[in-house]
């Protein structure tokens, strides 16, 4: 396995991008960074170049991090020139574009994986990441070092181009389906007047335990280190979580699956996203869940012993709801 490189251009530094950028100087890469707001990209402590393509000049590999499908194939195509031996594509973008990307940049020479990372800001800073890789087993081999020094605990070869996006997005249909349940499960208890501690360090201890929900737990003020206890400031945005479960529900459809809680889970991110809800974290999809009205088939039903009725009031073709002993 390679570790040392010459020299690395990072695109995109974001909230992921910018901790494992970082990293990457820390361990004693080379880094040149490259961002649309030239800040972020100084705050990455090396070099800084003005466009994808100087950042790459010169460069043993590039690493992209960028937030749409659309992004990675510009800035994956425009460095074809660059001399470049790997691109590394960092981003959850669907599987059938890193295959093709593969095949474009492997007609001029360039290696590429897809890498996509689990963990947030929190796991880069802490070296927690877990990183899925598709491609090649030789790229893989020589580049698994950089991968690691982003700051992963694991780093796995999943299969070969597009594997690592289709496990990413398989982790993250996981993810947004649990908090979607979870947050509709904290309307439930909030309701019920169930203190929220109680409800946090129930849960923690029981079947409905889950990583989300020991990061995310939407009701505020259980844990200060939770978004929901500082005003959803983002992790991980609600915006870019409806952008994955819209690639994953794809992605089910391309084999014939109806990905029917994954649609779900998305409709209710959608809801929030329309509320004006996208630029915080994934878990405020539990703000519109205070208003939610009953789906058909989850009215409230009447206490046992009773029937509720629907019965016409004489002289008004009304129903008129009415109650009997069963």
């Amino acid at each position: 396995m390679l570790r040392a490189v010459a020299r690395i251009a990072f695109i995109g530094l974001g909230a992921m991008g910018l901790p494992m950028a970082r990293n990457l100087v820390a361990a004693g890469h080379d880094l040149v960074a490259c961002d649309l707001e030239p800040e972020r990209a100084r705050a990455a402590g090396g070099e800084v170049a003005a466009t994808p393509e100087e950042a790459a000049w010169g460069a043993d590999l590039a690493v992209a991090c960028l937030p749409s499908p659309e992004a990675v194939e510009e800035v994956a195509l425009a460095l074809r020139a660059t001399g470049i031996r790997t691109f590394v594509d960092m981003s959850t973008s669907p599987p059938s574009l890193s295959r093709r990307l593969a095949a474009e940049l492997a007609a001029v020479g360039i290696d590429a994986l897809d890498a996509p990372v689990s963990g947030g800001p929190r796991g880069a800073e802490t070296a927690g990441l877990a990183v899925m890789v598709g491609g090649g087993e030789e790229a893989f081999a020589r580049e698994q070092g950089v991968l690691r020094d982003v700051g992963a605990r694991a780093v796995v070869r999943v299969g070969g181009p597009g594997a690592g996006q289709a496990a990413k997005l398989c982790n993250n249909l996981v993810a947004g389906v649990t908090m979607a349940a979870l947050a509709e499960a904290c309307a439930i208890a909030e309701r019920e007047g169930i203190d929220p501690a109680v409800l946090y360090e129930l849960l923690t201890s029981s079947t409905g335990d889950s990583r989300v929900l020991r990061s995310r737990f939407p009701l505020a003020g259980v844990d200060p280190g939770h978004p929901s206890s500082a005003g959803f400031r983002p992790l991980f945005m609600l915006d870019l979580m409806v952008k994955d479960l819209r690639l994953a529900c794809g992605l089910a459809e391309e084999h014939g699956l109806l990905p029917s809680l994954a649609g779900a889970a998305l409709a209710e991110y959608q809801r929030a996203q329309e509320a004006g809800l996208g630029r915080l974290d994934y878990s405020a999809v539990y703000l519109t869940r205070q208003e939610a009205s009953p789906l058909p088939g989850c009215e409230p039903r009447p206490a046992p012993g009773r029937r509720l009725e629907a019965r016409l009031t004489p002289g008004t073709g009304e129903a008129k709801a009415e109650t009997g002993q069963g």
